[in-house]
């Protein structure tokens, strides 16, 4: 009874979040007629061109120039016929500025384009980019199509998806599909299509590369590695987190510390440190490394495969521009960073709260014997070159052509074939359930860019123009409080996007950059600061594991949980925002 009361709860919440979010979004336009007005600012001074213009079956491809300020300035306007109003419409708006015939390029932060509905209320747009050589702004506007809809839907869903310990991701990321197709916000005909994307076939050969590291014994090499390296209190932070965190990249977060955690208690228990501070230090070390070595990789983590997925859809028009290589310039860095804070702070918070037990520690250390090493078996090496088989097609995507969606399958197929893996008992436990929940993310995104949702985020946020830079940390840090009180990182990732995406676009306007830069780069940082959340049990899953073992101090994983996530999301931000812009400009 408890669980039903806690579903009914939830789902009332989730049907208030909705209907909040479908009364404050705008309605759908209508035909009729419309006026764009254009307004720039040139030397301090401010100048309209007003334009009408038809939408519906009447409506005409219009080319308008006007002259502003006696015979010098003036403007040219181009607007695309729009004749039906259906999500995912674009209507396109160009203009280009003249003073004595001569083409001029005022800044694209100074030119904005204003729509006027048939009913007088007014919509603000900035130009999406502009043609250096032509003089050519051009505005891509979004109508109102089934946005309330649309809003409705991401506002329940945002609780739900909150709420994922009551009701299972793979419930909401279905209903909300379902719920689109049922509003009449996206098609019946393949509602499902994201749902087998590229991102989507990375992930579920990425897990199937976590059951080959469990099922063919490389994770016990890897745990005698382990016992051979630590030989101290400072060797074993080291050794136990570096091995976690290299294991993320290649496995999820979750599997590395499922892997890892054993091998740990093992050495607690072999040494009898099970009762020590160091003991509930190192396994909160444990899981703040897995968590930030998710980051390095695609397939590291959920929210990298959501984010990349969002935007190679939805910004990149299909294109696989974020694939696997790109990622790892761009994810391997944030690792670098985060994992070297990692362990600093480790050490130090060990040495501070627990450096009266490391004599002791470093004299059980040295007592504990390890085995010698054997040989490699043909089942190991047959493991071994299915994986690096794997990571070889991933990394040389741009030599063979090939997506990286096939590459995974063809991957998969190895696995199967060599029968490092096998069908009848490893089949079913790759990640299917994360099939949905990235597949259902990808289509709501989509669905709020298409209805203009996103564009009314942005009329909502547009003075964060004005912040700039400043703009990108308050969002990656938005993100990282999200991930630690809301939401786990995979849920969280499925709602964060499509928020970042139009503020990014709107922050490019102001910092210069191709809305598509923006877009990646906001994105990625609130990604990365997500991955960064790790303070709390709810916050991660490699948190929530090493809690529930019963030798972690609360206290331990928010102190030293929230001091990691501070600094490294303060510093990655600092660091790495001008490599991922140059890094993410097509």
């Amino acid at each position: 009874m408890k669980y039903l009361y806690k579903l009914v709860l939830l789902i009332m919440i989730a049907i208030i979040s909705g209907t909040l979010m479908y009364m404050v979004t705008p309605v759908s336009w209508s035909e009729g007629k419309y006026t764009a007005e254009i307004v720039f600012k040139i030397d301090n001074n401010t100048y309209r061109a007003l334009v009408p213009f038809y939408i519906g079956k009447s409506s005409e491809e219009i080319y308008y120039t006007e002259v502003i300020d006696g015979n010098k300035l003036s403007v040219a306007v181009n607007i695309s016929s729009l004749k039906t109003l259906a999500p995912g419409t674009i209507l396109y708006v160009r203009a280009k500025f003249l003073d004595n015939n001569k083409t001029i390029l005022p800044g694209i932060a100074n030119i904005k384009c204003d729509i006027v509905l048939p009913d007088g209320r007014t919509y603000e747009y900035y130009a999406s980019s502009v043609d250096s050589d032509t003089g050519i702004y051009t505005f891509k506007i979004q109508p109102y199509v089934k946005a309330r809809e649309a809003g409705f839907v991401f506002g329940s869903a945002i609780v739900l998806f909150a709420g994922a310990s009551v009701l299972h991701y793979v419930v909401t990321g279905l209903y909300s599909t379902i719920a689109l197709v049922i509003l009449g916000v996206i098609g019946s005909k393949d509602p499902f299509q994201y749902y087998m994307s590229n991102i989507v076939l990375i992930f579920i050969a990425g897990s199937g590369l976590e059951l080959i590291i469990k099922e063919n014994g490389l994770d016990e090499r890897v745990a005698r590695l382990l016992l051979r390296l630590s030989r101290s209190p400072y060797t074993l932070i080291i050794s136990s987190t570096f091995l976690v965190s290299f294991l993320s990249m290649w496995t999820s977060n979750t599997a590395a510390t499922y892997v890892m955690l054993p091998l740990i208690l093992v050495i607690l228990n072999k040494v009898g440190l099970t009762d020590m501070k160091y003991s509930s230090i190192l396994l909160v070390s444990l899981a703040v490394a897995a968590s930030v070595g998710g980051t390095a990789t695609l397939i590291g983590t959920p929210p990298n495969i959501i984010a990349a997925g969002f935007l190679n859809d939805l910004i990149y028009g299909g294109m696989e521009y974020i694939d696997f290589t790109r990622w790892l310039y761009i994810g391997f860095p944030a690792w670098a960073i985060g994992y070297g804070i990692a362990v600093i702070l480790a050490i130090l918070y060990a040495k501070l709260v627990a450096g009266h037990e490391f004599d002791r520690i470093r004299d059980a250390l040295g007592k504990v014997k390890t085995s010698e090493a054997r040989k490699w078996s043909k089942r190991e090496l047959l493991a071994m070159a299915n994986i690096l088989f794997l990571i070889g097609l991933w990394m040389t995507g741009r030599i063979h052509g090939l997506s990286t969606g096939l590459a995974s399958v063809i991957g998969l197929l190895a696995f199967f074939a060599t029968r490092a893996l096998d069908v009848q008992r490893h089949w079913k436990r790759l990640a299917w359930d994360l099939m949905v929940l990235f597949g259902a993310g990808l289509t709501l995104g989509k669905a709020l860019m298409a209805t203009g949702w996103a564009n009314y985020i942005l009329s909502q946020l547009s003075g964060i123009r004005e912040l700039g830079y400043i703009a990108l940390f308050i969002i990656a840090f938005t993100a990282y409080i999200v991930g630690t009180f809301i939401s786990s990182h995979t849920s969280a990732s499925a709602f964060v996007a499509p928020l970042t995406i139009p503020l990014g676009m709107l922050l490019a306007t102001s910092l210069g950059l191709p809305v598509e830069t923006g877009a990646a780069v906001a994105t990625i940082a609130a990604v990365v600061s997500l991955n960064n959340a790790v303070a709390l049990p709810i916050s991660s899953p490699p948190s929530a594991i090493v809690y529930a073992t019963g030798r972690v101090r609360m206290r331990d994983l928010v102190l030293y949980g929230f001091l990691y996530g501070l600094i490294a999301n303060t510093l990655i931000v600092t660091l790495l925002i001008p490599y991922w812009i140059h890094m993410l400009t097509p």
